[in-house]
């Protein structure tokens, strides 16, 4: 996906803040991360509330390879049809921002 596709899909609901990271993107509303996009996949932000939801729809969590071991994070892949039409996205969007609010406040960094 191209920055120009994550602001599309995005726009019907939030405006979003795009960063670079890790050969991918994260996806930021009020600054706060709901999404990341690696290898042109979408992963949506949850929690201990919104994981039973995602899982219960067979989603896949995103995962990587560190130091020879497979660790997973809390964000799961959009479900497909949610890419072509914004009534379908719109709930897994807002499951994600919930997700994203209930977190800790982000740290400020100090300057120095």
């Amino acid at each position: 996906m191209t920055h120009d596709d994550l602001y599309d899909l995005f726009a019907p609901f939030a405006r979003v803040v795009l960063k670079r990271m890790f050969g991918g993107t994260s996806v930021y509303v009020d600054g706060r991360i709901i999404a990341i996009e690696i290898d042109g996949v979408l992963y949506l932000k949850a929690d201990d509330v919104t994981e039973p939801l995602f899982e219960a729809e067979g989603l896949q969590k995103f995962t990587y390879s560190a130091k020879g071991k497979t660790m997973a994070m809390r964000y799961f892949q959009t479900p497909d049809e949610a890419y072509e039409d914004p009534d379908a996205f719109r709930p897994w969007f807002k499951l994600a921002v919930e997700a994203a609010m209930r977190a800790p406040a982000p740290q400020k960094k100090a300057v120095t």
